[in-house]
């Protein structure tokens, strides 16, 4: 509250709408917990090459399948690569698909649904039964077929996934325009003079970015979840290059399962957590952006 000497409090300061949503996210404790889990495994990934003790490719046949020992933390594979380096660099590569396929799924929905929920009428009813033609074929037999033409590899993958992983944003982004296009702000831009393209992607698009950013944490998720499958299945990252997903391949021998959990068992560990700290990021930035929430 001001004093009566017409002073100004730190309360009755203006605060910014971003700084708004950083108090009401940090509030959040699983979501303060979800980003301090998450900015360790990116780290750990990103300097792959500062923390891993061994090259994540060398083989070392004397020291195949061991189990976790001081020399190598998390044990050897089948040929005697280094799980630690792997899972490590492993890392790397896992979260490069799921940040850049989730860009390029959320850059074609942004795109579409945008259009679809400006012009409205015969071009909304084209891109939505385009989505709707899209989202009617099962996405993981999809990709399995379309990659056993295209080939494995990372941009590939990327592609892919980020190629059939965008209707859910292009119809989060089409209800937002569609709410928006009405709005004074708009007839405003209109009046002005300003072009379809410039009320669209410099007034109503700044608009959505709130939701946007919630869906991107889910978009990611899904698309390291979805390279994880792909590879477990033999067509997403080609060896020797190590995944999470491929590492997890290994599982599909049953004596690896039973004799030789040291060998997929930390992949598996490193998805659940990056999967629940960004899930959790999300329901945070979902709750801190809610326009509704005051503080």
């Amino acid at each position: 509250m001001a004093t009566l000497t017409g002073s100004t409090t730190v309360s009755d300061k203006a605060v910014s709408p971003g700084r708004k949503a950083w108090m009401r996210f940090r509030r959040h404790q699983l979501a303060m917990t979800g980003l301090v889990l998450f900015s360790i495994i990116l780290l750990l990934s990103a300097f792959a090459p500062v923390f891993d003790r061994y090259p994540p490719n060398k083989l070392n046949l004397r020291d195949k399948f061991q189990p976790p020992s001081a020399t190598h933390y998390l044990g050897t594979d089948r040929v005697g690569r280094d799980i630690w380096s792997r899972t490590l660099h492993g890392g790397r590569v896992s979260l490069t698909v799921g940040f850049a396929a989730a860009l390029v799924a959320m850059t074609i929905g942004v795109v579409l649904g945008a259009l679809s929920g400006y012009y409205g009428g015969l071009v909304d009813m084209l891109i939505m039964r385009f989505t709707d033609v899209v989202m009617t074929f099962p996405q993981v037999v999809i990709i399995l077929t379309v990659a056993t033409f295209v080939g494995q590899g990372l941009l590939n993958v990327i592609l892919l996934i980020g190629l059939f992983s965008w209707p859910p944003t292009a119809r989060l982004v089409r209800g937002q325009v569609l709410s928006l296009r009405e709005e004074q702000f708009v007839k405003a831009a209109r009046s002005l003079g300003a072009s379809d393209g410039a009320i669209i992607f410099k007034h109503i698009l700044p608009s959505v970015i709130a939701p946007l950013l919630a869906s991107l944490t889910f978009a990611i998720n899904g698309a390291v979840l979805l390279e994880a499958g792909l590879s477990f299945l033999g067509v997403g990252i080609p060896l020797p290059t190590a995944s999470w997903g491929n590492m997890l391949e290994t599982a599909r021998s049953l004596d690896v399962l039973q004799d030789g959990p040291w060998m997929w068992i930390p992949p598996a560990i490193m998805i659940l957590l990056n999967v629940l700290s960004v899930n959790f990021i999300g329901d945070g930035l979902r709750d801190a952006l809610d326009p509704k929430h005051i503080i």
